[in-house]
C-alpha cells in the first residue's frame, strides 16, 4: 500500500504515462499503481477515452460563422464603455 503523498505523485503522472512521456522508472510504477488501484486506474480508461474522442474531433477551428458572432459580440461590448 502506498502512502497518500505517493498516491497522489502517481495519481498526477497517470496522465504523463497514458501521453507516453511518462520515463522509464514513473512507467513502472505508475503501470503497477494502475493494476492496484481501482480508482486511478478508473480515472485512466476516461482519459483514454476522452484523449480518443478528442483525436477524432479534426480540425478543431471555430467556424467563420461562430467567430463572426464573437467579433460582433466583442465589437458591442467595447461599444458600452
Amino acid at each position: 500500500m502506498v502512502s497518500k503523498r505517493e498516491h497522489r505523485a502517481l495519481r498526477r503522472g497517470v496522465e504523463t504515462y497514458l501521453d507516453g512521456e511518462a520515463d522509464p522508472g514513473l512507467a513502472v510504477s505508475v503501470r503497477r499503481h494502475l493494476a492496484a488501484c481501482w480508482a486511478c486506474s478508473a480515472d485512466a480508461e476516461w482519459l483514454v477515452l476522452i484523449k480518443g474522442a478528442l483525436g477524432q474531433i479534426g480540425d478543431r477551428r471555430p467556424p467563420e460563422l461562430a467567430v463572426a458572432r464573437l467579433a460582433r459580440y466583442a465589437s458591442t461590448l467595447s461599444e458600452r464603455r
